[in-house]
């Protein structure tokens, strides 16, 4: 195998575009949802859909954006100017509260919310992604996948830490607003570094199908069935992430206010958590590299169940970072292993279409049913509350074990992968 090299400037703009990406995401799927349960109202079920929407806004556009980058051979301009509306969308998403009707206003917030995760997946999820896949080989995805990997991590030293702390001093206009500049000024220097890889070529219009027919040409069973190892990981990541969402969208309100700790103090559990589990990224990806993918992402998933067992009986600052920082630690060890995998079986040619159909079992599914669960665990075991005159429940830790019990399965998957490949090599010999 050829060993195709990344390069110092393609690692830089990797670094920028990933972290900027991540601390906007991380945002979103933590602050955006206290936001709501802070400003408009305490019912969770504004929550879960803000999130469904914003999960079939990702999908669809990664799907459609990532195809049209394939047929003109370019994600340069997708990244660049995506970037810098997703900064804006981002600043301006605090105005929705300004709304005094509460229905108007959850109206107003699901929709903003839709416009910035449009730009945010066209710019990082569409096009990002697909060109860290076309810059790199077998040889060093596993180094790529565990730098990237840590981006969630550092986005949430940085939006967890830092942002409780912003908020609780100047609130979430400020906030915002410092967010939206951040994610396009990096935008804007990582985009005018990238270069698209050579390899890339643009689809001669006699070639191409009908765009819609091309992007569902991807669940096709004939596509299923020449790419069964690749999906079966797309199945094993969704219900990894299900368990994920049941209750990531509730956290830190169950923090905030089951727990009675402030934000800053979330920040500074979230912080260390974060500090420990990056430890871990490096030295997992270097192993990846060396053919342990499979053994971690069957460890990963008993790793998050026993950390969200033991994160639901935690009640002090010390036990909360212990056991949080077992959730990391999981989630970076999953994502590695599985991103890496994923990434080297992408078909050549059609990387960013299969990142759109990615986002269906990475984003859509999971977006869908984790916080529609979370929502009903709420409702149905939640403490009662009234804020500002609306009435709603406070997540309790049932949360935690029920999310644990749902990732586990996500070994099932893999399972069938692995009897697949045995099955296979006992006949080849």
């Amino acid at each position: 195998m050829s060993k195709q090299e990344i390069g110092k400037k393609n690692w830089l703009v990797i670094v920028l575009l990933g972290l900027a990406g991540q601390i906007a995401w991380n945002v979103e799927n933590s602050w955006f949802n206290t936001f709501v349960f802070d400003t408009i109202t305490p019912d969770p079920k504004p929550i879960a859909w803000m999130v469904a929407v914003s999960a079939i806004t990702a999908t669809l556009t990664t799907l459609v954006m990532g195809t049209i980058s394939d047929r003109v051979g370019r994600r340069k301009p997708f990244i660049l100017y995506a970037y810098i509306l997703w900064g804006i969308s981002t600043a301006l998403f605090p105005a929705t509260a300004s709304i005094r009707n509460v229905r108007f206003a959850i109206l107003a917030v699901i929709a903003a919310d839709a416009v910035m995760t449009f730009f945010g997946s066209t710019a990082y999820d569409a096009a990002y992604n697909a060109w860290t896949t076309d810059i790199s080989n077998k040889s060093n995805r596993g180094r790529l996948s565990a730098l990237i990997s840590t981006f969630p991590l550092l986005a949430a030293l940085i939006g967890a830490g830092l942002s409780g702390v912003v908020i609780d001093s100047l609130g979430y206009v400020t906030f915002f607003i410092a967010l939206g500049i951040l994610v396009s000024v990096l935008g804007i220097v990582g985009g005018l570094l990238l270069e698209d890889s050579k390899t890339l070529r643009r689809t001669p219009k006699d070639e191409r199908k009908n765009l819609i027919i091309d992007m569902f040409d991807g669940f096709s069973l004939h596509t299923i069935k020449t790419n069964q190892e690749l999906f079966l990981v797309f199945s094993s990541v969704s219900l990894f992430s299900i368990g994920f969402q049941v209750f990531l969208p509730y956290q830190i309100i169950y923090l905030n206010n089951y727990l009675n700790i402030s934000k800053s103090l979330v920040g500074l559990i979230s912080a260390i958590a974060v500090l420990i589990s990056i430890l871990t990224a490096v030295p997992a990806g270097k192993l990846a590299d060396r053919g342990y993918i499979n053994q971690f992402a069957f460890l990963s998933p008993f790793l998050l169940c026993v950390g969200l067992m033991l994160f639901s009986l935690s009640r002090s600052v010390f036990t909360l970072t212990i056991t949080g920082s077992l959730l990391y630690i999981s989630l970076v060890v999953y994502t590695l292993s599985t991103g890496a995998w994923i990434k080297n079986l992408l078909p050549e040619g059609s990387r960013g279409k299969f990142e759109g159909i990615r986002m269906v079992f990475n984003v859509a599914i999971p977006m869908l049913i984790g916080p529609a669960i979370g929502s009903l665990l709420v409702t149905n075991f939640g403490v009662p509350t009234v804020l500002h005159g609306e009435t709603g429940f406070i997540p309790t830790p049932i949360l935690f074990p029920v999310a644990g019990l749902i990732s586990v399965t996500s070994i099932l998957p893999l399972l069938i992968v692995k009897k697949k490949r045995s099955a296979r090599d006992a006949s080849d010999d």
